[in-house]
């Protein structure tokens, strides 16, 4: 909520903006030297063929690294504050307490995959909170209570840069309230509400096309209906990185081949760095996911969803399940197998589908599947096939911020399959395909 008042003197402050403004720096100094090396190219280098292309994406590294600079610069300002009274968040002039009394728990929330690594500091209320408050509304997040009985708004702040010292703050000023930290799937942080905030205080129009129901087309179906099918992913996947790593390795070519002497020949050299690795990557990606998707295939029918995958079938029922639907965020469609009860995170068919969201319905638990529907075209089909053999599972469509798939545990699939001596075990989870 605002506040008029300010800090104590002996109150833990975190100048929060300052923090990423300096984690920031490194990066963009990376993107700056790239976005020079770039001008200073095309300013003393002549005829550089088709090394156009890494100099335009050095060049680009120039910009992102001065959008990255400013608007880090201009958020220098947003500082963190703990005391006696509660936590105080000040952007300038503005300033937001949210009281120690009026929550029910505090902590942290971390997630990491291959890629990043995320950590949030969650502040969990004990009653309802204002979700349109001026200052904190970008904040709020709805998710699942921290224990049976709360609301389910609270506040989500990124702890990224500053996660060591809002985790001690936390514990000195809030020690009864804190519950640690807690791992989450990577896709856990979600977005600000910011249509919903439009909506109700009024200060944009709501772009209501973006926000309806999802409409499913009537079509005739048969007695099975195709879900996915991976071998229009491997494809697809091949008509983008063939041609990718076919323009980088002419690049390449077309740098190397005459490199001339001197500085300019290894001006040359270092631009062919970035294309051969662009097309070694390309290469890469292709390979393993054409291996992962080209057997790969779902299907329904009467009996229930069924996955195939080299030889191998498994089988989930409908009566296995509480809800089923299409959540959607174009150019991606997927199937929502919501269960009844827990599922096998670390099915060798199913595995990747798993993903970790909030309950359909209080009670069922948050791992569901999560199938790609493949292609996009087929939704009207499937949507027909759900509401013909599982009526009354159907939930229908549901608009999904872009993003929402998320990503397999890779990394806690390996562990437990390790802990587990390995997928030993995997034939008695599987039966030939027919």
């Amino acid at each position: 909520m605002m506040a008029d008042g300010w800090p104590a003197e002996d109150a833990t402050v975190v100048r929060y903006g300052l923090r990423r403004f300096l984690s920031g720096i490194p990066v963009a100094v990376v993107l700056l030297a790239g976005g020079a090396a770039g001008g200073r190219i095309a300013v003393t280098v002549d005829g550089i063929g088709f090394g156009w292309i890494p100099l335009v994406l050095l060049l680009g590294m120039g910009v992102g690294g001065v959008v990255l600079l400013v608007s880090r610069w201009r958020a220098r300002h947003w500082v963190a504050a703990f005391d006696a009274t509660g936590f105080w968040w000040m952007r300038g002039k503005e300033v937001a307490l949210i009281r120690w009394d009026s929550l029910a728990g505090v902590g942290i929330y971390w997630a990491r995959n291959r890629h990043q690594v995320v950590c949030t500091m969650e502040l969990c209320p004990l009653g309802e909170i204002d979700r349109d408050d001026p200052v904190l509304w970008r904040f709020v997040r709805d998710t699942d209570p921290l224990w049976p009985g709360l609301p389910r708004l609270r506040y989500r702040f990124d702890a990224a840069q500053s996660q060591k010292a809002l985790e001690e703050a936390l514990q000195r000023w809030a020690p009864e309230l804190w519950f640690g930290r807690k791992e989450q799937p990577i896709s856990y942080p979600g977005s600000p509400d910011a249509d919903g905030h439009r909506a109700r205080t009024g200060s944009t129009a709501p772009d209501d096309a973006g926000r309806g129901p999802v409409v499913f087309e009537p079509v005739d179906v048969g007695d099975t209906v195709v879900v996915h099918r991976g071998v229009i992913v491997a494809r697809r996947r091949m008509f983008v990185t063939l041609p990718v790593a076919a323009l980088c390795a002419g690049v390449v070519w077309a740098l190397v081949h005459d490199p001339g002497h001197g500085a300019g020949m290894v001006v040359r050299y270092a631009i062919a760095v970035l294309p051969a690795l662009l097309a070694g990557l390309a290469l890469v990606f292709l390979v393993r996911g054409t291996r992962a998707d080209w057997s790969r295939r779902v299907t329904m029918d009467a009996a229930g969803v069924h996955a195939f995958r080299k030889g191998r079938s498994v089988t989930v029922p409908w009566d296995s399940l509480a809800g089923v639907g299409i959540y959607e965020a174009p150019p991606m469609r997927t199937l929502e197998l919501c269960p009844k009860g827990e599922i096998d995170r670390d099915h060798p068919l199913l595995w990747g589908w798993v993903r970790d969201d909030e309950p359909l319905r209080p009670g069922l638990p948050g791992l569901r599947h999560r199938v790609p529907v493949e292609p996009a075209s087929s939704r009207h089909a499937v949507a027909e096939g759900c509401r013909r053999w599982a009526p009354e599972l159907w939930f229908g469509g549901e608009r999904r911020p872009a993003g929402y798939q998320g990503d397999a545990d890779r990394r806690g699939h390996r562990e437990r399959m390790r802990a587990a001596d390995g997928p030993a075990g995997d034939a008695a989870r599987v039966t030939p395909a027919p």
